[in-house]
């Protein structure tokens, strides 16, 4: 499910997740299960994670302050996002990478009308997988 090359880019010690369940608490506290790429990179990988090929840092789903289950229920409550949008990235010139759940698709959402086009399910996703998303990111 992961690309092949990835274990190879995050091969840092500081990458590897301790808590596997973590992983499972922070999805179930969300109400969300997300695709099996998506939980199977945070189960394998600690973040945050900073790439120069796409300009936002990557969230991690539970450590940091700044972690994917804090934004996600920021934007629940702030935007109405329904449960299925996971925000896994800080905002970057007022945008953030955006998973849905339900179809593993991947958004660059702004918050100058990008937002509403993706409630009303009518904006195109960016990269059709999280997989698809993870080999551009990480340029593997």
């Amino acid at each position: 499910m992961l690309p092949n090359k990835l274990n190879q880019v995050l091969e840092e010690k500081i990458y590897i997740r301790e808590d596997k369940t973590s992983v499972k608490d922070a999805l179930a506290r969300l109400e969300v299960k997300g695709s099996q790429t998506f939980t199977e990179f945070y189960k394998r990988y600690a973040g945050p994670f900073w790439e120069e090929y796409i300009p936002f840092e990557l969230l991690d789903l539970v450590d940091e302050e700044n972690n994917i289950e804090a934004y996600t229920l920021i934007c629940q409550r702030e935007y109405g996002f329904p449960k299925q949008y996971l925000i896994f990235s800080e905002t970057s010139a007022n945008a953030v990478l955006v998973l849905d759940a339900l179809t593993d698709s991947v958004y660059i959402v702004n918050f100058e009308g990008g937002d509403e086009l993706l409630l009303k399910g009518e904006l195109e996703a960016t990269w059709p997988t999280f997989s698809d998303f993870l080999k551009s990111y990480f340029n593997c």
